[in-house]
């Protein structure tokens, strides 16, 4: 029997967020880009896992309007929904769409407008799970002509009423009356509303800069949009932001250069209302409608806020939630909507940038820049798959996905799957070391772990070593790992039967005095805590309790063509 001493998190214990789940909720906001009518909307959902079932819940329906059955790993589902899905009235409504799921998924939100033939106005969407979902968010207080003004834009009469300001689409994620609060700032003056949304309905409310914050009793998810946000030379495009919690703000942010983007401004949206933003030490300071100016839009740069913050990169037509520094992951899943012009810029450490992965390769003739003052450099990459995973073996990455139609750009941080690096990829199920209660020899143990589909374990680095100790219990036993001298050179290498050749060694624990000249071609490893889990040189004929390993599961999307659904 197996006794498992250690299952490898992808979690992060701290301040991280992964983008995978098996509950969802959100909803489509109206989309009116360049005043066409011509609108599609679509969910992606992508299982991470095989023989993955989906359930997907519409306008209140209590029973799954579309079942999505054994889905298969790294397989992407197009489900495609009428127009009358669009939230459009500032009012309560029930065209929340809800999505279950046996196991893992990622799903991304997509809405368009046409002109017959091209796409004019695409706004995609990154749907968080429930679990990322909370009841304290900070609203970004937004004048829609300020903004507007920022950026030399005139407002329209049709901007008058109905699409003057920015909208708020609160949804209740609960099977639960949900009492909501929201906390305006009128005049100096704080003023408070309060009213309750039904279980897994919603309220679209205008969302003009008195906008401070919404409360709620359960969870709810909460979408900044705007219907037809100006841009010069009398065009619009739809925007959709979803807000995250205030426990996913930071402090450190790399700001990268997105080609084709010369205005750029940030906002920040805080607690502290006396937040400062610095840019190479540098203060960024607000305009009167909040927005910050960045100097060289053709350069990443480093900006550091004096306490937590969300910080969103604003360009006409355009709104794009930068990830803290303390939010990088280790992969990163990418899905495009053009079959042209995709572009991803990737953030990462200037000392091991070499080893950014798209898919099963390694980065091809990357062109990176050196960002100032910090340990990064960026690199915008041109991809040739509609999906793909961008990820890194040792080190957190930032990967953003941006896009160009003839008339419009789109786009935002792609969706991160695994927080944890790892040498085999892009993590879905990780890797779990057990120890089997049972002495053996070192080629028995060896056996064992074969016949039982697993590796013998080999911490190969410090890392792997730290995984392995920190599930252990205090023991003074001691297991084998696959380390062993060759008879022939004495050289200790690693005998793992998934590696040819074998991994050089080039990380030990011996403890002191080890490993002793030809005494013991085999290596062993203590279970007591207070050794530090060291090693030593065993004759490899002694009993000891075998280590094996349980690689982790990876993932990579599908190639198109994907599956459509349509919902009726």
């Amino acid at each position: 029997m197996f006794a498992i001493i250690l299952i490898v998190s992808m979690f992060s214990q701290g301040l991280t967020i992964v983008s995978y789940g098996n509950s969802f909720i959100t909803a489509f906001p109206e989309n009116l880009g360049y005043y066409y009518t011509d609108t599609s909307r679509s969910l992606r959902v992508t299982a991470l896992h095989e023989d993955t079932s989906v359930y997907i819940f519409y306008n209140g329906s209590s029973t799954p309007t579309k079942t999505l059955s054994n889905m298969q790993k790294g397989e992407t589902t197009l489900v495609l929904f009428k127009k009358s899905a669009e939230v459009y009235q500032l009012d309560y409504a029930t065209q929340s769409i809800r999505i279950n799921s046996t196991k893992n998924i990622v799903v991304h939100s997509g809405s368009n407008t046409y002109d017959g033939v091209n796409k004019k106005s695409v706004q995609t969407n990154v749907v968080q799970p429930d679990e990322n979902l909370d009841t304290h968010y900070l609203i970004p207080s937004l004048n829609y002509t300020d903004l507007l003004a920022t950026f030399g834009i005139s407002q329209p009469d049709i901007a008058s009423n109905r699409y003057g300001s920015f909208r708020l689409i609160i949804i209740n994620a609960e099977d639960t009356e949900n009492n909501i609060t929201i906390v305006k700032n009128i005049s100096g003056s704080i003023q408070l509303e309060s009213f309750m949304i039904p279980s897994y309905q919603l309220i679209q409310l205008q969302a003009d800069a008195s906008l401070m914050m919404v409360n709620s009793s359960s969870k709810i998810a909460v979408l900044l949009t705007h219907p037809c946000l100006e841009k010069p030379d009398c065009k619009c495009s739809m925007i959709v932001n979803q807000i995250l919690p205030v426990r996913f703000q930071g402090q450190n942010f790399v700001v990268p250069s997105f080609p084709g983007i010369t205005q750029r401004q940030l906002f920040t949206t805080s607690r502290d209302k006396a937040i400062s933003l610095s840019q190479n030490n540098t203060n960024l300071m607000p305009n009167l409608s909040g927005l910050r100016s960045i100097s060289d839009p053709n350069k990443s740069q480093y900006v550091t806020a004096s306490s937590n913050v969300s910080l969103r990169l604003i360009s006409p037509g355009l709104f794009i939630e930068l990830i803290p520094e303390s939010m990088f992951a280790a992969c990163y899943l990418l899905q495009f909507y053009t079959n042209i012009n995709r572009n991803a810029i990737v953030i990462a450490k200037t000392d091991s940038k070499d080893k950014v992965h798209v898919g099963k390769d390694t980065l091809q003739n990357p062109v990176w820049t050196e960002i100032p003052g910090t340990e990064y450099s960026s690199a915008t990459v041109v991809l040739k798959f509609a999906f793909t995973v961008i990820w890194h073996p040792s080190s957190k990455i930032a990967v953003y996905i941006l896009e160009y139609t003839l008339q419009t750009i789109y786009g935002g941080p792609a969706i991160p799957i695994n927080e944890k690096p790892d040498k085999s990829g892009c993590v879905v199920i990780p890797g779990e070391f057990e120890v089997r209660n049972q002495s053996l020899k070192w080629t028995e143990s060896l056996n064992f772990c074969e016949n039982n589909l697993r590796e013998f374990a080999a911490p190969t680095d410090e890392g792997l070593q730290m995984d392995l100790a920190s599930g252990v219990d205090t023991t003074d036993a001691e297991g084998w790992i696959g380390l062993r001298r060759s008879l022939m050179t004495t050289e200790w290498y690693w005998k793992n039967q998934t590696s040819s050749p074998s991994p050089p060694v080039t990380y030990v624990n011996w403890a002191d005095g080890q490993p002793q000249d030809m005494t013991g071609f085999c290596a062993s490893l203590s279970l007591d805590g207070s050794d530090d889990f060291k090693w030593k040189s065993t004759k490899c004929c002694e009993e000891k309790f075998p280590i094996c390993y349980k690689p982790p599961t990876t993932m990579i999307p599908l190639a198109q063509p994907y599956n459509t659904e349509i919902i009726p």
